[in-house]
């Protein structure tokens, strides 16, 4: 009880004195002042240290966040992009395609014009044949020659109602067809058998059979109208090179096709 009662005391004197100090003494009240201001600013600090290091790393997420957003919408933007650019290509493709074909069909002669689109091609076989979608309920038949843009380029090699598969002149069985090629000079006309097709240069082999007759480099080269297809000077090509054939029997004339072989998407029909 005298112990409790003697704290009471000493804590009331203490305060007194220190009140008494700071009253009687600015300079010392201002210095404790100042000091405790110091403490308290750089305690401040120390606490809001981490809340400002958790703030910022929020405001990164969200930064990196909308940054992310941003460049998924640009991805897409550009995919699509892409797509419109590859589809205006394709349309551009096709519209020459097409136009190309028109001023054809109005050059040639023939009673049947038929346009088709082509709706499968091997892979395999790229390069000897394809199907289009016309067959012998559109007028279709197995005697009519098949052209792109420039002249011939096949003919109707297997007939169907709705189909028809397409036999290119380059494939390596085409002297089958027994196909008969014409050859335009100046006071003549040459006939000769369609024999093949030379991979490596890109030109046709025609056998021209019998004597020997001049014929000159550049002549034009059209279907005959002879045998099986009896349509008639449709384009073929132009004769690039004549030498003499291997068997002695005639001559065998290289010619440069007038068509691009390698078709995209729509050929002409052309028989009678």
């Amino acid at each position: 009880m005298l112990l409790k009662r003697f704290f009471k005391i000493f804590s009331l004197l203490f305060v007194l004195v220190v009140a008494g100090v700071l009253f009687l003494f600015p300079s010392v009240r201002n210095t404790i002042v100042i000091k405790s201001s110091d403490v308290l600013t750089i305690f401040d600090q120390a606490i809001s240290i981490p809340f400002s290091v958790i703030e910022s790393k929020s405001n990164d997420i969200k930064n990196l966040s909308k940054i992310n957003d941003e460049n998924i919408s640009l991805k897409s933007k550009i995919y699509q992009i892409d797509i419109n650019h590859s589809k205006l290509n394709r349309l551009e493709s096709e519209n020459k395609e097409l136009k190309d074909l028109l001023n054809l069909k109005n050059s040639v002669s023939g009673s049947k014009q038929v346009v088709g689109e082509i709706v499968d091609r091997n892979y395999s076989s790229w390069n000897e044949q394809f199907v289009i979608d016309k067959g012998s309920s559109d007028g279709i038949s197995d005697s009519m020659f098949v052209l792109s843009s420039g002249g011939v380029i096949g003919v109707v090699d297997n007939l169907e109602k709705n189909s028809s598969r397409i036999k290119l002149l380059v494939g390596n069985d085409i002297s089958s067809q027994h196909l008969t090629l014409k050859i335009e000079d100046k006071t003549q006309s040459i006939f000769a058998l369609l024999i093949g097709f030379d991979d490596k240069t890109g030109e046709f082999r025609l056998l021209q059979i019998g004597d020997s007759v001049d014929i000159k480099k550049g002549s034009l080269v059209s279907t005959s109208g002879l045998g099986k297809y009896k349509t008639s000077d449709l384009p073929v090509g132009t004769v690039s090179s004549v030498k003499k054939a291997s068997d002695q029997l005639g001559q065998e004339i290289r010619v440069k096709p007038k068509a691009s072989l390698d078709v995209n998407r729509y050929v002409l029909l052309i028989g009678e």
